[in-house]
């Protein structure tokens, strides 16, 4: 288990050293990207420490305008204010032509400090409203550089306010700041959460964020997909070589066969009779005839891969065609035993085609089911129709494929046993052909197989196809 550990990771130690390279750049980025969202919290957290820290001070100034926006309202010249203590109401009057004060007592910064003491020691809840405080929090806010909404909460003597922000959550509380602490005037806290803090935050890096992200996708997407292209490439290396291989092997048999014949003719062609001379020629018209189908068939893929391949098109009957091309095998069936079964549904058939490149891509197909058939081929071949296709099922009993030489029986030069020598004759150029013939007829062609039991290909021609 060990020894098969170290040789896949010998086999893809460039991929496993750069796929950790570009993670670790990965890993590196979004770390420095954290730390970056970590000094935005402080300076947020210190944003808002310093807001608070001035709250009190904003709060007094407030219900100081307020109260004196109060004093200036009066239309007489004398001036009143009515104070609220424990001890009962006191109303304080003066004058606007008021010239000469009594020291102590009208000195206007002594009154000024004397209402500022007595407010400060009034509850805010009775001096402000819930939306005035929010105000003046969220201005504080504001000036300091936070610009999201909080939540908060006033706590004077220990107990929770009245001035309480509307869905307040005390169990979420993220910042808790005194604001004042007396021994003879009320302990003042201030308690704040933000409920859109984290995407507050991650705003000032998300641009950085994104396009960190976007390019470490780019990078990841073009290196798999560069290791994706050379594995193919390996891969397309090799059955291109093993198709040659196939090749060089297909054409020395025929040679061969050839080149013994013409050496018996002239050897001793004057002692042979006109008959045996007529079977050395045509075993040497035979083989010859099997590397020109050979030939013609790797000719047809380069021009479909050059796109030169033009389709004849003319009305055919697909019933015709179809019957043509079994017609062909049944003879090397029956000669192993097997049968092929043809079983044409009533119907009009008709179809704007190639005559000649569909019944070969047909051959292609029913030569295929009888290679890779058992001993004695058994086949079935059925044509029928839907309201908008041609539908033809070429079902064999053979020896069926496993899922991996499914998803690449249709690739060209594709051949599902590998090597120079082959059970099955031929250069994996088949089933790449039939797809290609059917294509460009409009039509598409489908494959379910299981091993040991056979497969079934299923072509569908649309009706009234115009395709090139």
């Amino acid at each position: 288990m060990l020894s098969r550990l170290i040789e896949i990771f010998k086999a893809n130690s460039i991929t496993a050293v750069l796929t950790a390279a570009v993670l670790g750049a990965l890993l590196l980025q979004l770390n420095l990207l954290y730390g970056q969202l970590e000094l935005q919290r402080q300076q947020f957290e210190q944003q808002v420490g310093t807001a608070s820290t001035s709250l009190n001070e904003r709060v007094r100034l407030y219900v100081r305008r307020k109260s004196m926006g109060r004093f200036k309202s009066s239309n007489s010249n004398d001036s009143t204010v009515t104070i609220n203590t424990p001890m009962g109401q006191t109303i304080l009057s003066w004058y606007s032509g008021q010239q000469n004060f009594t020291p102590g007592f009208g000195d206007s910064s002594m009154f000024s400090g004397f209402i500022d003491n007595f407010q400060n020691s009034l509850p805010w809840a009775a001096q402000l409203t819930e939306l005035e405080m929010d105000s003046i929090i969220t201005a504080q806010l504001k000036i300091n550089g936070v610009r999201t909404s909080p939540k908060w909460a006033i706590i004077e003597n220990g107990y929770l306010s009245q001035l309480v922000s509307e869905d307040f959550e005390p169990n979420q509380t993220a910042f808790n700041y005194v604001l004042a602490e007396s021994f003879f005037g009320p302990t003042r806290q201030l308690l704040l959460y933000f409920p859109s803090e984290k995407i507050y935050l991650a705003k000032s890096v998300y641009l950085s964020l994104i396009a960190s992200l976007l390019f470490s996708a780019v990078i990841l997407v073009a290196f798999f997909g560069v290791q994706r292209q050379g594995r193919k490439q390996k891969r397309l290396a090799l059955v291109k070589s093993d198709f040659i291989n196939n090749m060089s092997h297909e054409f020395k048999t025929p040679l061969a066969t050839i080149n013994l014949a013409v050496d018996a003719l002239m050897k001793n062609g004057e002692q042979m009779t006109l008959e045996q001379m007529q079977s050395y020629l045509s075993i040497v018209k035979k083989e010859n005839k099997r590397m020109n189908a050979q030939m013609e068939s790797v000719l047809q893929m380069s021009m479909l891969d050059k796109e030169e391949l033009t389709l004849d098109r003319s009305t055919i009957d697909i019933s015709v065609v179809l019957q043509e091309a079994v017609n062909h095998f049944k003879l090397a069936v029956e000669q192993r035993n097997g049968w092929i079964d043809l079983n044409i549904a009533e119907g009009i058939y008709e179809y704007f085609g190639d005559r000649t490149q569909f019944k070969s891509a047909l051959t292609n197909l029913i030569d295929n089911a009888v290679k890779y058939s058992k001993a004695s081929p058994m086949i079935s071949v059925q044509l029928s129709e839907s309201d908008t296709a041609f539908i033809i099922f070429v079902k064999d009993r053979g020896i069926g494929m496993d899922e991996d030489t499914q998803n690449q029986v249709f690739d060209r030069f594709y051949r599902a046993t590998k090597g120079n020598i082959h059970d099955v004759k031929g250069h994996g150029l088949g089933l790449s052909f039939v797809k290609d013939i059917v294509e460009k007829h409009g039509g598409t062609i489908n494959l379910k197989s299981q091993l040991k039991e056979g497969s079934i290909f299923t072509i569908q021609l649309f009706k009234n196809s115009k395709d090139d």
